[in-house]
């Protein structure tokens, strides 16, 4: 008996919060069948979360077209990440990240996560995020029974889901919509929701306190949470605790814990922190050495990082950099053959890879080359000839003629 209500509370919490991830692709990838063995856990305990994801329709293609022709391809979504978050209570000890891919169309995969149940009964629900390249994140939350009887359950019991938004960069401000679910038999009044102040890179904007004053069986409210992040925050998935207190129908009051999952991945920014040329000063048909330092002021590590510039001159123009961690710098060397004098206009263009894919800059730059004129250095010459000529004349000839006068 107690079996089959659990199976109904699954079905139940899987029809009022599962999210389907649409977006870019049709059809839609959703999460279905989350059953846990054994149904009820004792604290402590291991078990197994399954569900099964499945790309609803039977055909998907992209249509293509120019002004003669017109096909048709097979677009499948790709599935980039699968993650089972116990929202601070459960313990998942395997499965995670244990699916990529493609999907393709009335196909279907089985994910099983290995769990271990918390010391303390109750009703948890960890939740399984998939993340589809290009198309909405899906958010699908499992109950899991721990020794719990379940006649418990006809009280209220409040279930927190959030909005799926993609990666999260340090720095901004990210705004989250948040859906609190009474998924129990009776109504929960006076709902007060605080974000735990124990992360010194995360913190409310401006509250971190909510208040709904009931909240009925079945229903659903949605609050905003903006959080704000600071530049030094890592590259992880970040928890936010959620304290969560009501009262139930006989006037009881409940507490929980819950938490809000923050992707994190930072931008790699490159930007010029010097150039410098060996000789200084670049003199025409002369060759000569040029350093550029790249410098990263964004938050995540630059990858396959390339510079090249567009001097119209023999040597070196393209140097592989590799990778750059934030707040560092590396250089760019090039070994050119030096060209005529004047100022030559020249572009720098840097590429590289970060987590949210490949990245280009250019600069426009200008290198002065000094000229090399030998006319002039021939006339200096004949000027210093002139006067030296004119100097021994004066000592020679005009000052012993003055002495004989």
């Amino acid at each position: 008996m107690m079996i089959r209500y659990a199976c109904v509370l699954c079905i139940f919490a899987a029809a009022l919060t599962g999210i389907a991830a649409g977006g870019l692709y049709e059809p839609t990838v959703m999460a279905t069948e989350g059953t846990v063995t054994p149904a009820v856990l004792m604290p402590g305990d291991t078990g197994m979360i399954t569900v099964v994801l499945k790309n609803t329709a039977q055909t998907s293609t992209a249509t293509m077209s120019d002004s003669q022709i017109t096909t048709q391809t097979d677009v499948n979504p790709t599935i980039t990440s699968v993650f089972l978050d116990g929202r601070g209570d459960i313990k998942v000890i395997g499965g995670n990240s244990q699916f990529t891919g493609d999907l393709g169309p009335g196909q279907e995969v089985t994910l099983s996560f290995l769990i271990q149940a918390p010391e303390e009964a109750g009703i948890f629900f960890p939740v399984l995020r998939v993340r589809v390249r290009g198309a909405e994140g899906l958010t699908y939350p499992v109950p899991v029974n721990v020794n719990l009887p379940i006649s418990t359950l006809s009280t209220a019991m409040l279930v927190v889901t959030q909005e799926e938004n993609g990666y999260v960069v340090p720095g901004e401000t990210v705004h989250r919509n948040v859906t609190v679910t009474n998924s129990g038999r009776s109504a929960a009044d006076d709902i007060r929701i605080r974000i735990a102040d124990d992360n010194p890179y995360v913190g409310p904007l401006e509250t971190g306190t909510f208040y709904l004053e009931t909240l009925a069986p079945g229903k659903s409210e949605v609050i905003m949470v903006s959080l704000i992040t600071s530049r030094s925050l890592e590259n992880s998935v970040q928890e936010i605790p959620l304290e969560i207190s009501y009262a139930v129908v006989d006037g009881m009051p409940v507490t929980q814990t819950d938490s809000l999952t923050l992707d994190v991945h930072g931008h790699a920014e490159l930007s010029i922190a010097s150039v410098r040329t060996d000789p200084a000063r670049v003199s025409g048909g002369e060759a000569f050495e040029m350093t550029i330092r790249l410098e990263n002021t964004g938050t995540d590590e630059a990858i396959s990082t390339t510079a090249e510039i567009d001097l119209p001159f023999e040597g070196t123009k393209k140097a592989f950099i590799g990778k750059i961690k934030p707040n560092n710098d590396a250089p760019a060397i090039f070994s050119l053959d030096g060209g005529k004098g004047g100022d030559y206009h020249y572009t720098l263009t840097v590429t590289w890879e970060d987590d949210w894919g490949p990245h280009s800059e250019s600069f426009d730059l200008i290198l002065p080359v000094k000229t090399n004129d030998s006319t002039a250095a021939i006339a200096g010459f004949l000027i210093i000839l002139i006067l030296a000529a004119g100097g021994a004349y004066y000592f020679l000839v005009y000052r012993k003629k003055a002495g004989q006068a």
